[in-house]
């Protein structure tokens, strides 16, 4: 008996706390998301510009950065 008390009383807190750390859903998207989209739009634009594999990663890095920027100067707007 005093298991199955104890067993209710952590799943209770458990839940509880759990539902305190849950972030409410965002109307638009993460940053993950966000970066994710970026990735694949510059991946994208370094194959149809023939970027060599070993100067993609250099490219992926500028493309993304330009497009958080571009991002963030709307926002400011």
């Amino acid at each position: 008996m005093r298991y199955l008390l104890a067993g209710i009383l952590t799943l209770a807190l458990f839940s509880d706390a759990v539902g305190q750390t849950a972030s409410p859903p965002s109307p638009e998207l993460s940053r993950r998301a966000l970066r994710k989209q970026d990735r694949e739009v510059c991946t994208t634009k370094a194959v149809q510009e023939n970027v060599a594999r070993r100067n993609r990663a250099e490219f992926l890095r500028y493309c993304m950065a330009d497009r958080q920027g571009k991002r963030r100067a709307a926002i400011r707007r």
